[in-house]
């Protein structure tokens, strides 16, 4: 299974936890990857895992870039805390013809605006209160990996 992963501004200290595990959940599961994410944020998950023991093998790309030319993708699963976000995920839906595309919308508060925006676009999503502690944002990861990837 061909997973995408989303991530924007890497403001928010979970975010790359969150992805890093994220990529090991999806590893595991025998996914190819792909991080499409904010210049910044791709190289705070290059800082984070300096000997690729999680990157290994995971392709990378600007988020812009990502919309330039597409290539067929399964399932696309997006972080977002913040409006820019909500736009990416809806964006690259349409843009890689509509493939399965999952919201985490997490922040120190969840913006229900958001979680509409998405539910508009026939995107699920899944929210968890978390800005310090990754905690809450990977227990809702695990359930999306479940719930989602195929093996």
């Amino acid at each position: 299974m061909r997973v995408m992963v989303l991530l924007g501004c890497p403001e928010p200290p979970v975010l790359i936890p969150s992805c890093i595990t994220l990529i090991n959940m999806l590893k595991k599961k025998n996914c190819e990857i792909i991080i499409s994410a904010n210049p910044a944020a791709l190289k705070l998950l290059e800082a984070a895992d300096p000997e690729k023991l999680y990157l290994k093998g995971v392709g990378a790309q600007s988020i812009d870039n990502g919309l330039k030319e597409s290539f067929p993708i399964d399932l696309i699963i997006g972080f977002a805390h913040n409006d820019a976000a909500i736009n990416y995920i809806i964006t690259y839906k349409k843009v890689y013809n509509n493939p399965k595309t999952i919201g985490m919308v997490f922040g120190k508060s969840i913006n229900e605006n958001f979680i509409k925006d998405l539910e508009e676009e026939n995107i699920s999503s899944l929210s968890a209160r978390a800005f310090h502690n990754p905690t809450p944002v990977i227990v809702k990861l695990k359930k999306i990996v479940e719930e989602y990837v195929n093996e």
